[in-house]
């Protein structure tokens, strides 16, 4: 798919769609440094961050990649997120499983609550069917940024009566948010030299900036 005639037959979308990219992760670091820059925690000892704005961000990007990679930014679900870790994030840590959980189990309470509050309960069917995850969100750098915990106990400070789970999702915002950043520069590179590549960036742009 080429340029349309009228923004210029001899515009250079490899060049753009390389500073585009680059220029959206430069955005998405600073949200994400501002996010987990310490904050005194009310009420008790020792200093918070803003997790789940991080999170967020996390998730939007990782989605707004996927999408220009896919060539499409409507209707993405885990499986386009998934493909495109498959190609730029590091193995093993993100196979599909993990993307699935993500994406299922705290993409969307994020998006919609704000905040992945309770126990998830994994309704797949297979071997993970009735699995309880509920989830402890850091703002280090240890890796693997995301790795699914047996850890068969009760909540019983938050909830209004023990709710039991039987895993732990541990989310490690700063590894996270530093290989999504890698990898989209390793995609930034790639869309510069690869045709089918550019031109599924190019159809994202038109949808992004209809004429």
């Amino acid at each position: 798919m080429g340029v349309p005639a009228h923004r210029g037959a001899d515009a250079d979308m490899a060049k753009f769609a390389g500073r585009f990219i680059q220029s959206r992760i430069e955005g998405f670091t600073k949200d994400v440094r501002i996010c987990l820059t310490p904050i005194h925690a009310k009420g008790r000892k020792g200093v918070t961050h803003a997790y789940f704005p991080a999170l967020g961000s996390c998730f939007g990007t990782l989605e707004y990649l996927a999408g220009l990679y896919h060539g499409n930014l409507r209707g993405l679900g885990a499986q386009h997120l998934a493909r495109w870790a498959q190609r730029y994030l590091p193995k093993p840590d993100y196979d599909d499983e993990i993307i699935r959980v993500l994406f299922d189990g705290f993409r969307h309470p994020v998006a919609h609550r704000g905040i992945a509050s309770g126990v998830w309960v994994d309704q797949r069917p297979g071997p993970t069917h009735g699995s309880r995850l509920t989830w402890k969100v850091l703002a280090d750098s240890r890796r693997p940024a995301c790795r699914v915990v047996a850890e068969p106990r009760e909540l019983r400070r938050d909830p209004p009566w023990p709710c039991r789970y039987t895993h732990r999702v541990h989310i490690h915002l700063g590894a996270l948010a530093a290989d999504i950043s890698q990898g989209a520069i390793r995609y930034s590179q790639e869309v510069t030299s690869d045709d089918d590549l550019r031109a599924k960036f190019t159809h994202c742009m038109e949808q992004m900036y209809p004429a």
